[in-house]
């Protein structure tokens, strides 16, 4: 008896070992979870640190366009020609039309001179901030080349922002003027060498150019005479009898035209102007001329690009605007809307009948 209690006193205390045991080895188990999920925990916590760099990068990208909130101040637009010519009138239709769209007012300023390059020197010498536009034209390519300009002012120093007006070349005399036809004027420059005085807006001024091409397309010999005031003075000069005729656009002499004041002999287009369809072309007479002046706005090209955007696309708007369609034909001119990419390429495209002109010029003046 003794015998089978001290058998079961001794399978008890296996059994209690046994419970012990079991114990013992499932701590490590919990103390592993507990370390996997420390472990998982850290993983997560340290997720948001790396999130920082991806998602903060993005916002401050959007930033420039808030921060800039061009325009904040009234702008600034340097005509390079005199008040009352067709570069003004133009400059002034935008203004005019530009001020509902940018909510700010855009200020037309006249720097005459230099045939064009005093105001696009002014403009490269002012902050280039988007402040202070300047007239874009064929003046970007041509007094370049003629040297007329000073080194700074290039076709690559200037960003167009857009074009609103395009004009053809055109000869226009006083009415009573002896010439009734371009052959009868082209004629007698010809037989007469020098003896028509030929007015312009200035040495190198695309009109003058225009003139130019006219001599070396038909043998004709003109004395130029440049009035630096602009249009308006060279057509005041024609009126008041000092010269024979002027090379300007139609649309700058269109009151004096409807007057009957003024005659137009030809226009330098590749088509007759709907305002003039009497009025023969170059082209048609068989004279290889044509010249279109082109009016609009440019920047320094190195103007920050959130502004040089903001300008471009807010005159974009601007001269599709169906009020800034109505003021330029109410005005006479001929309306031409052309983006900034559309400005650059026909800027590029006249670059080569110019540099033609110009550089034939040039020798036969040497």
């Amino acid at each position: 008896m003794k015998k089978l209690i001290s058998l079961l006193c001794a399978l008890a205390m296996c059994l209690s070992l046994v419970a012990c045991g079991g114990t013992s080895t499932s701590q490590p188990e919990s103390n592993d979870t507990q370390a996997n999920d420390t472990q998982a925990n850290d993983t997560q916590e340290e997720t948001p640190a790396a999130e920082p760099e991806t998602e903060p990068e993005a916002e401050p990208e959007a930033e420039p366009a808030a921060s800039t909130d061009y325009p904040a101040k009234n702008v600034t637009i340097i005509c390079p020609y005199g008040a009352g010519g067709g570069t003004d009138l133009a400059m002034r239709i935008l203004a005019e039309s530009a001020e509902p769209v940018f909510g700010q007012a855009f200020t037309v300023e006249n720097k005459t001179g230099g045939s064009g390059s005093i105001g696009l020197t002014e403009a490269l010498a002012a902050e280039h901030d988007g402040y202070t536009l300047v007239t874009a034209s064929v003046d970007l390519i041509t007094l370049p080349l003629l040297g007329l300009a000073p080194a700074e002012v290039s076709r690559e120093a200037f960003d167009p922002i857009c074009i609103i007006n395009g004009e053809p070349a055109a000869i226009i005399v006083s009415a009573d003027s002896e010439y009734e036809t371009i052959e009868d004027f082209i004629n007698a420059a010809k037989e007469n060498p020098g003896s028509i005085q030929l007015a312009n807006a200035g040495m190198g001024n695309i009109w003058h150019l225009a003139a130019i091409g006219l001599e070396l397309q038909t043998g004709a010999s003109f004395t130029h005479i440049p009035y630096d005031g602009g249009t308006a003075d060279a057509i005041a000069a024609v009126l008041g009898g000092h010269v024979y005729a002027i090379v300007c656009s139609a649309a700058e002499a269109a009151s004096n035209i409807a007057a009957g004041e003024m005659r137009v002999l030809a226009v330098a287009n590749t088509e007759r102007l709907a305002a003039y369809p009497d009025v023969p072309t170059f082209q048609e007479l068989g004279i290889d001329l044509t010249v279109v002046a082109l009016r609009g706005l440019c920047v320094p090209s190195d103007t920050p690009e959130e502004v040089r955007q903001a300008l471009k696309d807010g005159f974009e708007e601007v001269i599709n605007s169906d009020t800034c369609k109505a003021k330029v034909e109410e005005a006479g001119m001929t309306y031409m809307p052309l983006n900034a990419e559309e400005t650059n390429e026909i800027l590029d495209s006249m670059s080569g009948n110019f540099e033609s002109i110009i550089s034939t010029y040039l020798e036969s003046a040497s």
